[in-house]
């Protein structure tokens, strides 16, 4: 019984070594490298397909810059009128310039004008806008309740606030209003209704004027840092922080997976065309492989640049047209906290050193493919790959530069073009951190380019084949 059980082990065939172009040890990567180069970034730019859409591009991101100031100016032509009726309350004081002043004040924070740190924060009438400007609020007093509800109901006013008596003797106020109960206008009249309550109980108490302007002075309360040389440790200096580098690592993101691809689309379209194989009789593939990388993706940044650029003019054209349009000029928003010559020198080298790292792997596994259909397949590990790199560098955002897992990340060479970058913004960093960065990626580039040539001799000739996993060993382990 025991010998029917017994099966023969039929010996597994060891996995076929695809045959590679021979290589030419000693060849320097120059001149050659420098012509493919040429060749790929001329052959790309002067297409029509690529001008049009640089140009359609650019006017989407200036557009796109310029959101900010049309949202202004919409907000700026717009009147948000509000009428006020007080009779069954029997206030000592009119309400309405209260309201008024609280709504517009209330405005003028939220569009980003910083009140002055010598204002009081007594509800007085005089914290209203400045007279040279047309206040987004206009609030009136009603006479009669039914014709001010049956106006916001036909939309002569845009709320309604009734004024009445609580079982306590305290004020009572219901706000009618056709926008969501949670919205912009309904937070802005609740603080209002704060200011007319605090108003109408210090009238009830007795207290005189005096009295209430020393209750509202304002107190001496300091924050200090715990490390006084570190950043400030204001709330919008660290959102400033964050959105600064998050705007780094973005750029990365999308510079790594945009013209990645195209890369390995370059490789798949020359390989099909078997315009490849003429091309390596003159150059090895370690300088096909270099030229590439640095031609398609220098014709990337170069419709990349054009892009910022516009961006960039559309940005520095919002004051100008808020002032011409509604003549006066723009609020100004938070500065880029962090973003200082040191971090622009070490983007700039992040940026290049990690775009090479992954554009090697894309013009690798390009090269396994048959047909351009089939990029998208190989490729897909790699968007992946790139966007681990932007997760953990958003996660190392909030958990800070001082975690262990973020200082490694920092230095894996996938990662660390984005999270060395926002341990730099947070300026957070030893000098000596983000060089011995570098130091760790830029033969991790060599490497990666030694790797991926191997890959691209071996892959060249491949054709018919399925890219798998087991194909790409055996192009990495392939013998010339």
């Amino acid at each position: 019984m025991s010998g029917l059980m017994r099966r023969r082990r039929v010996p597994r065939a060891p996995a076929a070594v695809p045959d590679a172009v021979p290589s030419r040890p000693g060849e320097p990567l120059l001149p050659n490298a420098i012509i493919v180069a040429r060749r790929e970034y001329t052959q790309r730019v002067r297409t029509r397909s690529f001008l049009l859409g640089t140009v359609v591009l650019m006017v989407i991101a200036f557009g796109a810059a310029l959101i900010p100031t049309i949202v202004t100016i919409i907000e700026g032509q717009i009147t948000t009128k509000v009428v006020v009726y007080d009779a069954d309350a029997r206030l000592g004081f009119d309400p309405v310039p209260i309201l008024s002043a609280t709504l517009n004040a209330q405005a003028s924070v939220g569009a980003g004008v910083t009140p002055s740190p010598d204002a009081s924060p007594s509800p007085s009438p005089s914290a209203g806008p400045s007279p040279s400007t047309s206040p987004e609020f206009v609030v009136t007093a009603a006479n009669d309740l039914d014709a001010a509800r049956a106006g916001v109901r036909d939309g002569t006013y845009d709320g309604l606030v009734v004024i009445s008596r609580a079982a306590d003797g305290d004020a009572a106020f219901e706000f009618a209003t056709g926008g969501p109960a949670d919205g912009r206008v309904a937070y802005y009249v609740r603080q209002g209704a704060m200011a007319i309550a605090l108003q109408d109980r210090i009238e009830r108490l007795g207290v005189t004027a005096a009295q209430a302007s020393g209750l509202f002075a304002p107190l001496v309360f300091d924050v200090t840092a715990k490390d006084p040389s570190g950043p400030s440790g204001s709330t919008a200096d660290f959102v400033s922080r964050t959105f600064t580098s998050t705007l780094l690592v973005i750029l990365i993101l999308i510079t790594v997976i945009t013209y990645g691809t195209w890369v390995a689309m370059s490789v798949a379209e020359e390989k099909s065309s078997r315009v490849m194989e003429l091309m390596l009789s003159a150059a090895t593939p370690r300088q096909m492989l270099a030229g590439k990388v640095v031609g398609v993706g220098g014709a990337g940044l170069t419709q990349y640049a054009g892009i910022l650029g516009a961006g960039l003019v559309g940005i520095v054209l919002q004051g100008p047209i808020t002032e011409a349009v509604l003549g006066r000029q723009a609020s100004a928003g938070p500065a880029l906290a962090g973003l200082t010559p040191e971090v622009l020198v070490a983007f700039v080298l992040f940026f290049a050193l990690g775009f090479s790292l992954y554009a090697l792997i894309y013009a690798a596994v390009g090269s396994l493919v048959s047909r351009q259909e089939e990029v998208q397949q190989v490729v897909t590990p790699l968007t992946f790959l790139a966007m681990g790199g932007y997760f953990v560098a958003v996660f190392a955002s909030s958990a800070g530069s001082s975690a262990p897992w973020v200082i490694f990340f920092s230095y894996f060479p996938f990662t660390s073009p984005y999270v060395m970058l926002v341990r730099l913004v947070d300026g957070t960093v030893q000098p000596w951190e983000p060089l011995l960065s570098l130091a760790i990626l830029v033969p991790s580039v060599l490497v990666m380019l030694v790797i991926a040539a191997r890959v691209y001799s071996a892959g060249v000739l491949l054709y018919g084949q399925r890219p798998t996993l087991r194909t790409l060993v055996a192009a990495m382990r392939v013998r010339r």
